[in-house]
């Protein structure tokens, strides 16, 4: 007999945990509210157990689909090497449970599996695999996002921008009409070290007034689509960028930076780059 209660219960106290975990292993971090929507999603999905059986393509896409719903949910999207990151931890630490702890009388439907243990077995062994993460991340160092100091020269004014950037090999954004790369800026940070004009027509465009730029900024509108849908970001030709590496700086030159007006995202960027 499978208890509704529990069942969710449980689904949600594991799926925190592994959160947590490929959060480590990543080098990615949540917020608490954000983590409880996607335990929550996690624990819905469990549901699963209980339907009849669906066709194998349909389960495996089901499954699929909730793991990613419940994985952005908790962490949002910061391009896909993150995101598949965090995709292939989170199904290892559940692959890794459901392995130890199978036992005879262990019911599958719909690629969801309910262990004949109890919640406190069950919990138990997802804590200390929680635990066994800290104490060897604690000795092997954790992953994080890696920002580098870097220089970015606009054209405009040959205005020099002191950013720390991140190399996310799933951001890919070209200026459309002459397609040059783009570099995405956010605007908040490095507001003061605008010339006056940018920063005055940046201003009026993220308080919503949708000026029209001066020429002598050469601003062109990029597009620009995210999981929350597609946006238009103002643009500015950029001389050069120089990153700052461990034996020698890499320069890219005749570059379009775009900027946004954003929260503080994980590993605390401010130039995103593509690969």
């Amino acid at each position: 007999m499978i208890y509704l209660d529990v069942l969710l219960l449980v689904n949600f106290a594991l799926a925190l945990l592994f959160l947590l975990g490929a959060g480590l292993l990543s080098g990615q971090s949540c917020t608490p509210l954000r983590l409880i929507a996607g335990g929550g999603t996690a624990a819905l999905s469990s549901l699963a157990l209980l339907l009849p059986a669906l066709p194998g393509p349909l389960a495996f896409l089901y499954k699929a689909a909730t793991a990613a719903l419940t994985l952005w949910l908790a962490y949002g999207w910061h391009g896909g090497r993150n995101f598949g990151q965090l995709a292939v931890w989170y199904g290892l630490l559940n692959l890794l449970l459901a392995g130890a702890v199978l036992l005879p009388g262990a019911r599958t439907n719909n690629f969801s599996c309910y262990l004949p243990l109890s919640p406190g077995v069950l919990l138990s062994s997802a804590a200390i695999l929680y635990m066994i993460l800290q104490f060897v991340l604690h000795f092997l160092g954790r992953a994080t996002l890696q920002t580098r100091p870097a220089r970015l020269t606009l054209a405009a004014g040959d205005t020099r921008l002191s950013v720390s950037a991140l190399r996310d090999t799933g951001f890919s954004v070209q200026e459309p009409l002459s397609g040059r790369t783009v570099v995405l800026v956010r605007y908040s940070p490095l507001r003061a070290q605008l010339s006056g004009p940018l920063r005055a027509y940046l201003d009026a465009e993220f308080s919503g007034q949708a000026p029209l730029p001066p020429p002598e900024l050469g601003v062109r509108l990029v597009p620009c689509t995210t999981v929350a849908g597609r946006c238009i970001l103002p643009a500015v030709p950029a001389r050069e960028l120089t990153v700052r590496a461990r034996t020698h700086d890499e320069t890219y030159s005749n570059l379009y930076a775009a900027f946004c007006d954003t929260p503080p995202p994980p590993g605390g960027w401010t130039l995103l780059m593509g690969g």
